[in-house]
């Protein structure tokens, strides 16, 4: 017997589209360098097209990302996801996808259609349904694509029951998502669903033909408790039930134009807090809980706190609860990797305040804060208050990782703008023991000594030589550990820099060893206030929990301040472009929920620093 062919290799258009797969391969290798990216993935999309997902992985991998344009970038998202989906890895093709859609309109049917997909394969029908409904804002009059998504819901919901713990979620949606939800939800009941009652909340809605057949094949079908029925009914079954004082959530689009485009509950059952509690960051997240707490009040009664442990599928687990608890709103959690995973389920039902930031160049859905304890807010602070000064040239010293070049990064770009510049820079590892010849070199030393030296062959005999720095440097930005800072401080001082002033970031700052006449700190109100709001509450912090101030004093007033950031949500106070006087610093909400903080420098508390050292160790 001749062996069989699929039916798919004879037809003309899949040898033409494996054909151009091949063709645009080859043209991206021989491309000029500026149009191999975009070559190679064309290549790559059309690999996939014809379901050779290896190579279509492969040729991704060969793409440098610097090479690519947001929407580019977008694309291989999207291909990145087909690619997981296909191979029935769904958290794999959830996080390949960008967090949000609204930025690439041209592809966000397509992202959302994937995220939808993934999330019905992960067993989350109420986040598929609220993808897919979204993604019909982008099929605009397209009937056809329109009838397929709409089907493509409902079979994923027939596929995908709904549990017990979804009604107070599926409450909070929005109501073309709350419709369909509901539908399935009666489809569960079986012979008890109340059909007319769903016709009566949801007219005109989408499902509306599907309801019509339900309901006719439900008035078809024997009733439970006749004789001859067959039909029983899942004590998880019971009807889906309203929740106490809770609204839902309106659209975004329904916020005035002044407010922070994030939808609010308006009622609900209280905050959801979100922190790890339990493994290697439970000391953290206690740090942030008090702050919150604290702040709260007598309105600690409205919090219920969740345990987001030390990974992201830990978070996901508080957060899904929180939500089937009828949270209105949720806050946390607090690693950076949990807030992406969060983020990526697409745009959340009630509004939720991440305690960190998504990477630099991520989109974060709607109904989404980022708020944390950026160390660039610091470094712009150092450039601001510089300048404010009229010292507008500086040298930089910071350590040589991540951390450090975006501190610099931060600083060098805000001093740009104010008119000032970055006269010369250095990196240091820490713990290093002897800085002078970066330090040297920084100050013009290096320079005038090697003229010196010429100067003396020149002339055949040596010379007196008085060392000078360079003179057009108004101050010096350093961003340092404490131990670090106690090495590089005192060779500053040597070579002839003790009368510039210095500005640096909170790492400085624990309280104690900083011996610098000039030395002025970029921090928050919480740290450096001496006389004014922030005094009591800290000083009642330090009485309070004295061991979490010492160790963890900046997560205490982070955690105050999301407090004040919730209650103006909850309430629908909350503005855009408004500064809000918070422990942290005077904070800003920006139109992509991004949260800044505004802060001043100043010398360090030495008052503060006394009463967070720690306690006298016991005499044997």
């Amino acid at each position: 017997m001749p062996p069989r062919i699929h039916s798919t290799l004879l037809l003309p258009r899949f040898w033409a589209t494996l054909f151009c797969a091949f063709w645009l391969a080859a043209g991206a290798r021989a491309a000029e360098p500026e149009r191999s990216g975009e070559q190679t993935l064309a290549a790559a999309e059309a690999a996939m097209n014809v379901g050779d997902d290896r190579r279509a992985e492969y040729l991704l991998s060969r793409i440098p990302p610097a090479s690519l344009a947001l929407p580019q970038i977008a694309r291989a998202q999207i291909l990145r996801s087909s690619i997981s989906l296909k191979r029935g890895l769904p958290m794999a093709a959830l996080q390949a996808l960008p967090s949000g859609s609204d930025h690439v309109p041209l592809y966000a049917e397509r992202i959302e259609e994937l995220r939808g997909s993934a999330l019905f394969q992960l067993g989350d029908p109420v986040a598929a349904t609220r993808s897919l409904v979204l993604r019909e804002r982008y099929l605009q009059d397209d009937s056809e694509a329109l009838t397929d998504n709409r089907e493509m819901i409902w079979q994923g919901l027939l596929r995908t029951p709904l549990s017990k713990d979804d009604p107070p979620r599926i409450a909070v949606q929005d109501e073309i998502t709350r419709g369909w939800l509901d539908l399935a939800w009666q489809r569960q009941l079986g012979a008890a669903a109340r059909y007319d009652s769903w016709a009566a909340r949801y007219p005109q809605h989408p499902a509306a033909a599907r309801e019509a057949a339900l309901a006719r094949a439900q008035s078809t079908a024997p009733a439970i408790g006749r004789p001859g029925s067959t039909m029983t009914m899942s004590p998880s079954m019971s009807p889906m039930p309203a929740v106490p004082g809770f609204v839902a959530a309106p659209a975004v689009s329904t916020v005035s134009a002044v407010s922070a485009p994030f939808a609010s509950s308006g009622g609900g059952r209280g905050y959801a807090l979100l922190l790890p509690l339990t493994g290697p960051f439970a000391a953290t997240g206690e740090a942030v809980r008090a702050g919150f707490l604290g702040a709260a009040g007598a309105s600690a009664t409205d919090v219920r706190v969740y345990d987001s442990g030390a990974s992201a599928d830990q978070a996901l687990v508080a957060y899904q609860n929180a939500l089937a608890d009828g949270a209105a709103v949720v806050v946390g959690p607090l690693q950076r990797e949990a807030v992406a995973a969060i983020a990526r389920l697409g745009t959340p039902p009630v509004p939720v305040i991440a305690l960190n930031a998504l990477d630099e160049n991520a989109i974060a859905p709607g109904n989404f804060l980022q708020f944390g304890l950026a160390p660039e807010d610091e470094a712009r602070a150092a450039a601001e208050q510089a300048v404010a000064q009229n010292q507008r040239r500086a040298i930089a010293l910071v350590p040589a990782s991540d951390w450090g070049r975006r501190v610099f990064a931060a600083f060098g770009a805000r001093l740009h703008e104010l008119g000032g510049q970055v006269a010369g820079s250095d990196t240091f590892e820490s713990g290093t023991n002897d800085p002078s010849k970066m330090i040297k070199r920084l100050l013009g030393l290096e320079a005038s000594e090697n003229r010196h030296k010429a100067l003396t062959a020149v002339l055949g005999k040596d010379t007196e030589f008085d060392g000078r720095r360079r003179g057009d440097v108004d101050f010096v930005f350093l961003a340092a550990k404490p131990n670090d800072a106690r090495v590089i401080l005192p060779q500053l001082r040597f070579f002839r820099a003790g009368g510039l002033p210095i500005y640096s970031t909170s790492l400085i700052f624990e309280g104690r060893g900083i011996d610098w006449p000039n030395m002025r700190v970029c921090d928050m109100p919480w740290m450096l206030d001496t006389s004014g709001v922030w005094i009591a509450p800290r000083n009642a912090a330090i009485t309070q929990i004295p061991d979490v101030m010492r160790s963890y004093p900046r997560l205490v007033a982070l955690g105050g301040d999301a407090w004040r950031l919730a209650g103006r949500l909850r309430e629908r106070r909350l503005q855009t472009e408004v500064l809000i006087d918070g422990a942290s610093g005077k904070l800003r909400v920006a139109n992509d929920g991004r949260v800044s903080r505004e802060l001043s420098c100043a010398a360090p508390n030495s008052a503060l620093s006394q009463a967070l050292a720690p306690p006298p160790a016991a005499q044997p």
